[in-house]
């Protein structure tokens, strides 16, 4: 299943992989590009039980769940506007 939430480590910058434990532990994977979770583990029962935060795979890092959420959002956000406003790429080509 992929999901809308997206994740930015404050700590590192990471954008790519995370370990998720709410009342279940899941490894996920995203693209930047994108902005969605490519891959995710099967969900398996977290052991444990109140804690509600991601893990940064790059540096182990504990974030806040919804503190990473809404990095993410804002990350999204931002690179969105940022390639509205970006030039096309044209390439000219010259004629022989």
């Amino acid at each position: 299943m992929i999901t809308k939430t997206f994740f930015v480590c404050s700590n590192c910058g990471n954008n790519k992989e995370f370990k998720i434990f709410t009342s279940n532990f899941q490894v996920i994977k995203q693209s930047p590009e994108l902005g969605v979770r490519t891959e995710e583990s099967g969900v398996l029962p977290s052991l444990r039980q109140k804690d509600n935060h991601i893990e940064c795979q790059l540096c182990s890092q504990s974030i806040e769940y919804d503190d990473a959420a809404a990095m993410g959002k804002k990350y999204i956000q931002e690179t969105q506007r940022l390639y509205k406003y970006a030039p096309p790429n044209t390439v000219s080509h010259s004629e022989r």
